[in-house]
């Protein structure tokens, strides 16, 4: 009663919603009046102006004029990949300067790297010279970009909706980890949550992210050094989810061992970038990267051995390292054509990579979750009959009882046992008296409703529990089932043999406490059937001592 008071003040809350939300609309004749947000500006936002505190080993680039000079269209120029200092480009006395540190430098109509539209005067011969500090990172060239507005700003549009995605896709499979770690409270899913985290911050320093719209990483001065330790530490954090991922795990643990240290090992030393000059610094980037693409090399021919050889997870452990290879591949033969899209080649193939450790992690949580309700099962099941054992049917009971009084609905339960069964062992063997209790757990499947639940008490007794049923739908269900009993012989090819039993019926009652009770008045009656010369059904209140 309580569930469907439930029910019925929810439709009415929605009801009422809807109704209102019907009179607010309809109750406004005409059209509906635009909604106007914001103020009148009362300041200027000027360009940034340059700051010139510039590192050493200052570059200048010049781009040439066409022959003939400027033809007097603008032109637009970006410069991507600047990881550190400020970028100037310059053309006579136009000056634009931008850190990709700050997106608040940046010239508005460009998102991925620092970029303007100059408009040199036609004939113009002047080249227009870009300054920029020298990168510190040998293998991430900058990129210069320079074209007809529209189609470069389209470029630059497209390159910063992919790092949008990526880095969106990546921080949703963090929240999906954290939210499946509250639902399951299994430590891998931390785990994973806090790896990929790891991941999302490199990817946010990266791609310039972490300074949209405005920096929010307390890393003023050390995003360089904070790029190259997130990825000394990703690559010994992500080595150890490959492992786990594929068959060395179980076959060789020690592996995991040894790849669980050196994890440790590395995120200790991407803590100690900050310290490290700029040389090591610059070193030590292309050794982490180097190093990544032959873990990609070496986790594919682990795939390929778990494929030839049957054993789980090679498929997808070589789908999530395979963009990998191809980045590899590009950067040993096309370094040139990769450095274009590189950052974007990353950001990709590590959410690709993410969201298939994501899969394996989620279909190997679903494995271990069916082998413990297997487990479960087997617990609470008859070995013999496939029913379940009394532990399993007292707790049925006790949920029973419960869902009877909140229903106020009635409940029954019906006590079986077979009668002389120790004869049949005698007579028939032991075999042939389990095949008689796997028959009478056939039948009882047959005789009672779906509602019902039927369980192996022990021995030859079983319960029976009847939902929704009073004492006299009760009894005519179990002279159904001794009807039923008759045809043993026959079913078991076993002339002579007679199969019968006696049942006690009892219902729950307003004073019941709980389960004990109601059994006892149940298998009480059943002791009556039998000393009233068995093979037949009794009811509790048929017998006045119990009442008491």
């Amino acid at each position: 009663m309580k569930r469907r008071r439930g029910w019925r003040a929810m439709a009415m809350a929605v009801a009422m919603g809807a109704l209102m939300c019907m009179l607010a609309a309809c109750g406004q004749p005409g059209t509906p009046a635009p909604v106007v947000t914001g103020a009148p500006a009362l300041v200027s936002n000027d360009p940034h102006e340059c700051v010139h505190a510039h590192g050493p080993g200052r570059e200048v680039l010049q781009l040439p004029a066409p022959e003939g000079g400027w033809s007097g269209h603008p032109q637009a120029v970006v410069v991507l990949n600047a990881l550190s200092g400020e970028v100037d480009i310059r053309h006579g006395q136009r000056d634009r300067c931008g850190t990709l540190a700050d997106a608040r430098t940046l010239d508005s109509r460009f998102r991925a790297g620092v970029g303007t539209v100059l408009v040199p005067r036609q004939g113009d011969t002047a080249p227009i010279e870009i300054e920029y500090d020298a990168n510190p990172l040998p293998l991430w060239r900058p990129i210069v970009q320079l074209g007809e507005p529209t189609p470069v700003q389209r470029a630059d549009i497209v390159r910063f909706a992919i790092r949008v995605a990526s880095l969106a896709v990546v921080l949703t499979l963090v929240m999906s980890a954290l939210l499946s770690f509250i639902a399951t409270r299994e430590r891998a899913f931390l785990t994973y949550a806090a790896t990929v985290s790891v991941f999302a911050a490199w990817l946010a320093l990266l791609s310039g992210m972490w300074a949209w719209p405005r920096p929010w990483l307390p890393i003023a001065g050390f995003a360089v050094e904070a790029m190259v330790g997130l990825a000394v530490a990703l690559v010994g954090m992500t080595t150890l989810a490959l492992v786990r991922q594929s068959w060395l795990r179980r076959r060789l643990p020690q592996v995991e061992r040894g790849v669980r240290w050196a994890a440790r090992a590395l995120v200790v030393a991407g803590l100690s970038t900050p310290l490290l000059p700029p040389g090591v610094l610059a070193a030590m980037s292309v050794a982490t990267e180097l190093g990544f693409y032959l873990l990609a090399l070496l986790f594919t021919g682990v795939a390929a051995t778990a494929m030839i050889q049957r054993h789980g997870g090679g498929a997808s452990l070589l789908a999530g390292v395979l963009p990998f290879l191809a980045v590899a591949a590009l950067e040993t033969f096309a370094p040139a054509t990769l450095a274009l899209w590189k950052v974007e080649a990353f950001m990709l193939s590590g959410g690709w990579l993410a969201l298939t450790c994501s899969m394996v992690l989620t279909l190997r949580l679903g494995v271990l979750r069916r082998q413990r309700d297997e487990m479960t099962r087997l617990a609470q099941t008859d070995p013999l009959t496939g029913l379940p054992n009394r532990r399993a049917a007292l707790t049925r009971l006790e949920h029973s009882i419960a869902a009877a009084r909140a229903d106020g609905a009635p409940l029954t339960v019906a006590f079986l046992d077979l009668d002389h069964f120790k004869r049949i062992n005698d007579l028939y063997g032991h075999e042939c008296g389990d095949r008689v209790l796997q028959h009478v757990a056939n039948a009882l499947r047959g005789a009672f409703r779906s509602a019902d639940h039927v369980a192996r008490m022990g021995g030859e007794e079983f319960l029976v529990i009847l939902p929704g049923a009073d004492v006299e739908h009760a009894r005519l269900r179990v002279d159904t089932l001794r009807a039923m009993l008759l045809n043993t012989a026959v079913a078991l090819d076993q002339p002579g043999m007679q199969v019968t039993l006696s049942a006690g019926v009892s219902a729950l009652r307003d004073d019941d406490a709980g389960v004990d009770a109601l059994l006892r008045r149940a298998d009480a009656a059943m002791y009556a059937a039998k000393h009233a010369g068995r093979d037949r059904t009794a009811l509790d209140d048929e017998l006045p001592a119990l009442a008491q």
